[in-house]
């Protein structure tokens, strides 16, 4: 027994001295996914097996706030997933490591300024001093005190404020809670169809909010193909949106009947037609950054701004690579 037991101590050095190793576990990409209408790319790019077909391993989880899944991958527990331009802006100001790695698309169009089914407001400048409902940091949630408000003359003080998630911001809104608020798809689409809620503004005239693609720094340097297969599959998933939008929703929306979310075809349906994809991070994207930056200055969110223009936190090169193969224009 004492011999058998050398020669495997000796092979086992052996193997250590030729430097090989025993295999590990292949590497898995810790997707996140945003339960608003911007996280659809990643749900359809999963259902629809892009992802499978790529050959990426991966783990999908489902976040209610852009924020936290900034936080978790700052914290090294996730590798990709979407934020607002704002908690991006705000986390680079303040010292994180976070990498733009793409922008998920344009929602000014599935981002709604909503009041109550029966009321008789019909702009914000009938608003003027009601209670609003949004959720303070949030891109939307700037876009609408940094341009839309400006707009109508109006101003932070100008109104009461609660900040809550977007699952309650219907309900206040519905209930008398609040007078105006501020709301994503599907939850806008699902709650005007049953009649609690209507739309008085969408972004698109005054902003072009966007959601911003973020990854793990760590991951990056370590595992860059696991974001260029990710690209791949979830490119895939934009170009299905731009040539037939029926399949897409109908994709998504078996999705969220899987979860329990009750809700109807027609509603998604209408929703992704909204979805803008805008997947690039251009010049313009860091000019607005900079403007951004400097106003969540002057709105005291942070204390010191940031130039998107030279700051090293930006790598799109996977995205890049991952639209030249699949051919994505």
């Amino acid at each position: 027994m004492k011999r058998f037991i050398t020669f495997v101590f000796a092979v086992v050095v052996g193997v250590a001295m030729l430097g090989l190793s025993v295999p590990t576990e292949a590497a898995k990409l810790r997707i996140g996914a945003h339960r608003a209408i911007m996280g659809s790319f990643e749900v359809v790019a999963d259902k629809a097996g892009f992802w499978k077909k790529e050959g990426l391993d991966y783990t999908f989880t489902s976040f209610k706030q852009g924020k936290l899944m900034r936080n978790a991958i700052i914290q090294n527990n996730l590798d990709t997933g979407t934020t607002g331009f704002s908690p991006f802006s705000t986390a680079i100001s303040r010292g994180a490591k976070v990498t733009a790695i793409g922008v998920t698309a344009n929602i000014c169009g599935t981002s709604h300024v909503i009041v109550a089914k029966n009321s008789k407001w019909k702009n914000l400048g009938q608003l003027k001093g009601k209670t609003f409902v949004t959720k303070k940091g949030t891109s939307v949630d700037f876009a609408l005190k940094s341009y839309i408000l400006p707009a109508y003359g109006l101003g932070v003080g100008d109104f009461t404020w609660l900040s809550t998630y977007t699952t309650e911001r219907v309900a206040n809104v519905a209930s008398g809670k609040a007078d105006v608020g501020i709301v994503g798809d599907p939850q806008y689409e699902i709650a005007a169809q049953k009649g609690m809620i209507r739309s008085i503004e969408t972004y698109c005239k005054y902003d072009a909010t966007r959601m911003m693609h973020v990854g793990n720094p760590q991951t990056i340097k370590s595992n860059r193909d696991l974001y260029v297969k990710y690209f791949r599959g979830w490119l895939k998933a934009h170009m299905l949106l731009r040539s037939n939008p029926t399949k897409y929703g109908d994709i998504y929306f078996s999705a969220l009947k899987e979860i329990g979310t009750k809700t109807k075809r027609s509603v998604i349906q209408n929703v992704v037609r909204r979805l803008k994809s805008a997947p690039y991070i251009t010049g313009e994207v860091r000019a607005y950054l900079n403007d951004m930056n400097a106003k969540q200055v002057k709105l005291k969110w942070i204390k010191n701004p940031t130039n998107f223009f030279t700051k090293d936190t930006f790598d799109d090169s996977m995205l890049g690579e991952a639209a030249i193969q699949v051919g994505y224009r």
